[in-house]
């Protein structure tokens, strides 16, 4: 028994430090492209690991694993191999010419240039030639040497925490504009732009991030420059990369759940049009998608205001059929137009009186650009989102398209009947929906900071910075805004109920009075109509699932994981993940079994632990873990002398901690757990089955396995802290999948705050605490206990993130129930470990 008791040791001693270089490779890929560079010598230290462990599984289980262990070394061969590959490839182009691109160069050119490259070089229709700065030239510029950087300053960015989030920007900002530039870059981007530059204006340098205008619009997020003069190109392109890092590019890509890497900002540059008329074209009416009508926005001059939602535009609703019909239009007054100044940049005008008042298309213009739109619609299979230029020729040009974010046809339009009298009314449904919350004014952006959660936002005027807190808020009104502008865009594409034009809030409502928004048939109230919609940042991911690089496939994707399924075999490992997760299940099975036949044995090192804990757990001494000659088979907590058991067994009973839930579970909760059940396959310990703890003076050891969910606790503390740790692993639970991982995020948060190194994918964490003196360890023990208390299935009660992070912060601030209030008393459940 002690023999094989080394060898689950030693097994689990590898696993956990293959487990945290696997967490760290996986983290630096978030971040940069695996290679050499990147991954080090830190895959063959897992792979040599990995043998180590299947040798101790060997002893352990005594089962003969050489096929395995053969398999397993093949495994590495293709990895190094590819790794090897990988550093041999020849580097893709740092820039590319717009005639030459369409969208399979997505990856290369980033989403904005393939998409123009579709439209010019397939459909043939006008759009400014150019040249691209290609995502490789980011990479070489910004990505090889800042990524270390970007890495550990939004690791655990609070998306809450507006301040933070500013001063993190400033300084990611500051990095990417102390770069040296690479000569292959400046030769690339000064040359071709003496190619494309006229005597008339000076280029347009514009974001082409990968990804960027397809399901995720990035809409007003990254800068854009215009009439840049030949000696600004290399400054300009810097600015346009170092935008990548403002705080509302920040806030918007870490709040969709973009990993870093997965979205490198290629630049395009193509000369500015001077433009007598600009605008934006959806392809789709946003209030009526299945109408067949288009909208066209247009202003004199360049558009800049529309995009941004500063000014009033001309709007003209269009039939999406030949004729083209104008259904209806209606004119701003367009006092003034930006244009090109000499010498680079632009500037305002004012324009004529009877310039303003005149539309800014003719129907001519607007025929055609109807035509356009239909066909870019149907050759892309989707809506568009599309910015068009009419130049001094009369001539049109298409200098953008991307996809349109649409609100469900059905939300739209549902009415409701409620006992209240509006406050306001009017306005322009942006996203349709309902929901009450706390009014929040903003009469200037710069007062977005203190924006509360859950808040209904009245603001002016809308701009594409309020993104920052689009994490958290319920709705939004303002009083000027264009329906087509970015902001619009990103309100739709985060389904945040929103009305423009909607004017009167400032002069009727108070700060903090509770309001409803009816964004449907734009009106607002006094108090609340509908439930409340706290719109906190979501808990983010870490870590991808799944890869498509084969890199990350062989080493870093878990595809075993099911230990009920039959393809949990050595057969069915495909990465090092998975050799690792068979080895740690099997282990575990094979100590389960050995400690089942001690006590079956009547071994005299097996005792039955006695308590009042609903836990049936039995206790293997291993050597000084038990005092003195107790008289019977029965051990009390008392008994033990194990220092990490005594640590953690404080915190499991604390007098705080309650091993039942007082909430009322719903009928979901209940069904969650039901379906949950009824979809496992394979046999599980069942509720109630013996759990087991082994012991020495120093040591403990603590394997957990209730119907569920699997707990491990793996502990050493003693008088030298470099030999002190606690690893900690728990997985599974009765209730859905989504409901298992925002459990297994709410333990996260917890042991984070601790100072504990945790790696959560889904619904599996592991977390580590080491060298640190015992007197901490033994605190962070009692904690531990206390968690694993309170955590006690608690994934049935986990419906959002909001609940996770709530349970978090009560758990964080002592309060080990998790309750604010008492609720009716209910049937006490079995719980466990």
């Amino acid at each position: 028994m002690r023999s094989r008791y080394a060898s689950f040791r030693k097994l689990l001693s590898l696993n956990n430090e293959c487990l945290e270089i696997l967490a760290g490779v996986q983290e630096d890929l978030q971040y940069a492209a695996p290679g050499q560079d990147v991954l080090g010598d830190r895959v063959s230290l897992v792979f040599d690991k990995l043998n180590q462990g299947i040798a101790e599984l060997a002893r352990l289980a005594d089962r003969n694993y050489d096929r395995f262990a053969e398999k397993v070394r093949c495994l590495h061969a293709e990895v190094a191999k590819e790794i090897a590959k990988r550093d041999e490839l020849p580097s893709p182009p740092v820039a590319r010419w717009l005639s030459e691109v369409d969208q399979r160069d997505e990856r290369e050119v980033g989403g904005k240039a393939a998409a123009l490259g579709e439209i010019r070089n397939r459909l043939m229709l006008p759009v400014p030639n150019g040249f691209v700065i290609t995502a490789e030239a980011y990479r070489k510029f910004c990505c090889s040497q800042i990524w270390k950087q970007v890495r550990d300053l939004t690791r655990y960015l609070d998306l809450n925490d507006l301040a933070t989030l500013e001063e993190t920007s400033a300084r990611l900002v500051s990095l990417v504009q102390d770069l040296e530039m690479p000569r292959v870059i400046e030769v690339a981007l000064t040359e071709r732009a003496r190619t494309v530059l006229s005597a008339d204006a000076g280029l347009a340098v514009r974001s082409s991030a990968v990804g960027e205008g397809g399901a995720r619009t990035f809409a007003g997020q990254f800068a854009s420059l215009l009439n840049v003069p030949l000696d600004g190109v290399i400054d300009a392109y810097r600015e346009v990369v170092a935008g990548r890092f403002r705080a509302r590019a920040l806030s918007y890509r870490l709040s969709a759940g973009i990993p870093d890497v997965d979205c490198p900002i290629a630049v395009l540059c193509m000369p500015t049009v001077s433009a007598t008329s600009s605008g934006i074209m959806y392809t789709r009416d946003p209030a009526n998608p299945k109408s067949d009508r288009l909208w066209i926005t247009a202003t004199r001059g360049l558009a800049t205001d529309i995009a941004s939602g500063s000014s009033g535009a001309d709007l003209f609703v269009v039939s999406r059929k030949a004729p083209y019909e104008i259904r209806e239009q209606t004119l701003a007054h367009k006092a003034e137009q930006v244009s090109l100044r000499k010498g680079g940049g632009i500037h305002r005008q004012p324009t004529s009186d009877e310039a303003a008042s005149r539309p800014s298309l003719t129907s001519d213009d607007l025929h055609c650009l109807a035509k356009w739109g239909v066909r870019i619609e149907k050759h892309f299979g989707s809506p568009q989102d599309i910015e068009w230029v009419r130049d001094p020729h009369g001539r049109l040009w298409i200098v953008q398209s991307r996809s349109l974010a649409l609100a469900d046809h059905a939300a739209s339009h549902s009415k409701s009947a409620i006992p209240l009298v509006p406050v306001l009314s009017g306005g322009r449904t942006i996203h349709p929906g309902r929901v009450s919350g706390p009014a929040h004014l903003v009469p200037e952006i710069k007062a977005l900071p203190g924006t509360p959660p859950g808040a209904i936002v009245f603001l002016r005027k809308a701009s594409p910075e309020i993104v920052e807190v689009f994490p958290r808020i319920s709705g939004l009104v303002a009083e000027l805004g264009n329906a087509t502008g970015h902001a619009a865009s990103l309100l739709r594409e985060f389904a945040i109920p929103s009305v423009f034009q909607l004017t009167g809030a400032f002069e009727t409502i108070r700060e903090g009075e509770e309001v409803s928004l009816d964004a449907i048939q734009p009106r607002v109230f006094r108090g609340a109509a509908w439930p409340s919609r706290n719109r906190e940042a979501p808990l983010r991911e870490r870590y991808r699932e799944a890869s498509t690089d084969p890199i990350e496939d062989k080493v870093l994707t878990l595809h075993l994981l099911d230990p009920s399924a039959l393809s949990f075999r050595p057969a069915g490992c495909r990465s090092a993940h998975d050799v690792l997760r068979y080895c740690h299940e099997k282990a575990i099975e094979a100590m389960f079994l050995l400690s089942d036949r001690e006590i079956e044995l009547g071994s005299p090192a097996a005792r039955r632990l006695m308590t009042a804990a609903p836990i049936n757990m039995h206790v293997l001494d291993l050597g000084g873990g038990i005092a003195g000659n107790l008289p019977t088979r029965d051990v009390r907590p008392s008994d033990i002398v194990s220092r990490p058991f005594q640590a953690l067994w404080r915190g499991v009973t604390h007098p705080g901690v309650k091993w039942t839930r007082d909430l009322e579970p719903t009928f979901g909760d209940i069904a969650s757990v039901m379906a949950s059940s009824l979809s496992s396959s394979g046999p599980i310990r069942a509720l109630g089955e013996r759990s087991y703890l082994m012991v020495a003076s120093e040591y403990m050891n603590l394997n957990s396995r209730l119907a569920y969910h699997f707990t491990l606790v793996d502990a050493c503390v003693s008088d030298v802290p470099s030999n002190n740790y606690i690893a900690f692993r728990f997985a599974g639970g009765g209730a859905t999948r989504l409901r298992r991982n925002l459990r297994a995020s709410f333990i996260e948060q917890c042991l984070s705050h601790y100072g504990f190194i945790v790696d959560r994918r889904g619904d599996l964490v592991n977390a580590w605490f080491k060298k640190a003196p015992a007197k901490e360890t033994e605190s962070n023990l009692d904690i531990l206990g206390r968690l694993m208390a309170s955590c006690s299935q608690l994934d049935m009660y986990m419906t959002d993130t909001a609940v996770a992070r709530s349970c978090a912060q009560a758990f964080l601030e002592g309060n080990y129930s998790l309750q604010t209030d008492s609720p009716p008393a209910r049937q006490e459940k079995v719980v466990g470990l």
